[in-house]
């Protein structure tokens, strides 16, 4: 589960990850599309996702993605599902006791169909070379400082593929986010905000959570 603005290598290395782990593996996302926050619409993550080697059937729509209401339909009620989340964001599914979530490696011999338990599983931080963060590719699509023919260089390095509509897609619309950024009374916001202590320290482009 995630927003995915956008889907990076590292996101692909995780479902990788995971499919050799688990019967099916399946990302869920919502379709908010809605600045700053998030720029691309369900279909065009979608179809960067695809391009990336993601089958298409895999990847489903949720109001919420931690709920995952669509992608549980066709399962049958012995079928246990699991949450797959980084460390950092482990806090986004309270677990245990007599909570819906419980954590999976404590209950792996004893697991309960989807409608009575959800399991979280912290997946492992996976490397990649080159850019490997949220922050970085959405500095690498929108910021004004890369050149056009070096920013689709290191797009193809990054995302294995060079699609002209999709790179000129998220190209131009986190080029929006870095200009909603540079507006004075942003700009004046978040110089304010910084000053409340480290919980508005980081920026909100580094955010990797929903």
């Amino acid at each position: 589960p995630g927003r995915f603005q956008p889907f990076g290598p590292h996101h692909k290395k995780v479902y990788d990850s995971l499919s050799k782990q688990f019967d099916k593996v399946y990302i869920t996302t919502s379709a908010i599309q809605q600045m700053p926050r998030h720029p691309l619409s369900f279909q065009e993550k979608r179809k960067h996702m695809m391009k990336m080697g993601i089958p298409s059937n895999r990847i489903v729509q949720e109001k919420s993605p931690y709920v995952a209401i669509n992608a549980v339909k066709k399962l049958s009620k012995d079928t246990a599902i699991v949450y797959a989340v980084g460390q950092k964001d482990k806090q986004r599914i309270p677990s245990g006791g007599l909570t819906y979530f419980q954590d999976l490696k404590k209950n792996i011999k004893n697991l309960k169909g989807h409608e009575e338990h959800g399991y979280v599983f912290i997946a492992p931080h996976q490397k990649v070379s080159g850019i490997s963060s949220g922050t970085e590719i959405r500095k690498l699509l929108g910021s004004p400082k890369f050149d056009k023919d070096k920013r689709e260089k290191i797009f193809k390095k990054t995302f294995g593929y060079f699609d002209k509509s999709t790179y000129e897609t998220m190209t131009s619309r986190f080029g929006k986010l870095f200009e909603f950024y540079q507006q004075p009374q942003v700009k004046k916001i978040l110089k304010e905000a910084s000053g409340f202590g480290n919980h508005f320290n980081a920026s909100i482009m580094s955010d990797e959570g929903m």
